[in-house]
């Protein structure tokens, strides 16, 4: 199996699928490098100490402040070098849970053919509810370390310093980010503007009381029902948060319900499109050895 080093970037906010998270890595992340860019003490820190990385002593922390996600992740590229330089990274985020297989594709990264330097997977990205989800996207997962690796841009960052072809597998894991109160929706709309991203930003005195059917609008058609099973990491976080986010996600169960024929029938057809999508990862060779 070859070692991985996981990198995560923590900001100020709470982070309720944190523990979710590491619990689903912690099977086959030999380190996680951490820049924790929350004030101190931060709010991270209990969490991190008793997962089962911090208890193995499987965990660095930087506390580099804040100066844009390609800044906070190349901090993260400075001490993977300095701490033994694992041949594969995993590309993680606090809001995003694994399911059971990431083990088995994690143990087969010794079997990926050098002339690729990325192992995609794909993400259900869950919206206002644990019961229904807008798309399911191609994600990278996992690249290769090399010294010339460098992060650019202060939001929506990208890689460079790679140029190997990439595998997307037939795997599917849950994002969580948009399923939280509106208002952290809106502030996480907020930050993203300040660093340069387009979007609709509401000023910070509508933060407390706007209108969410209204600011939600765009999304809401896409909305489409979850048939599958969250990961069952995630599972006791969503059961505890169920009920403390019941009124946020009953408005949207209900709006998701009041779908007029015509567009249940254009997102049955999205769904399809999006099973197929990853499905078909099983027909190629590489795919289907990674996979398991």
């Amino acid at each position: 199996m070859s070692s991985i080093a996981a990198h995560l970037i923590l900001g100020a906010r709470d982070e309720p699928f944190l523990e979710a998270m590491l619990d689903s890595i912690a099977g086959f992340a030999s380190l996680l490098i951490v820049n924790d860019n929350a004030p101190d003490p931060s709010p991270h820190a209990q969490t991190l100490a008793r997962s089962a990385l911090g208890a193995g002593h499987r965990i660095v922390i930087d506390r580099t402040p804040f100066s844009g996600f390609a800044a906070a992740r190349n901090v993260c590229l400075k001490l993977h070098a300095v701490h033994g330089a694992a041949p594969w990274i995993a590309f993680i985020d606090a809001d995003e849970v694994h399911g059971e297989k990431i083990q088995s594709i994690a143990r087969r990264l010794d079997r990926v053919p050098a002339e690729y330097d990325f192992v995609d997977g794909y993400t259900w990205h869950f919206f206002a509810s644990f019961d229904y989800y807008t798309s399911i996207e191609r994600r990278m997962m996992f690249f290769r370390y090399g010294p010339e690796l460098h992060w650019e841009g202060a939001v929506h960052e990208r890689l460079t310093g790679l140029s190997g072809r990439r595998i997307a597998l037939p795997y599917v894991y849950g994002h969580y980010g948009h399923t939280l109160a509106p208002r952290r929706h809106a502030e996480k709309g907020r930050h993203y503007s300040s660093l340069g991203a387009p979007g609709n930003v509401l000023r910070e005195d509508e933060l407390n009381d706007f209108d969410v059917p209204r600011y939600f609008a765009p999304v809401y058609p896409r909305l489409l029902r979850f048939a599958a099973a969250h990961p069952a990491a995630a599972l006791p976080t969503i059961a505890r948060l169920r009920t403390s986010l019941q009124a946020d996600h009953a408005l949207t169960d209900r709006i998701a319900r009041a779908q007029p024929l015509r567009l249940q029938l254009i997102n049955f057809a999205r769904r399809l499109n999006y099973e197929a999508r990853w499905r078909s990862r099983w027909l190629t060779p590489l795919g289907r050895l990674l996979a398991g």
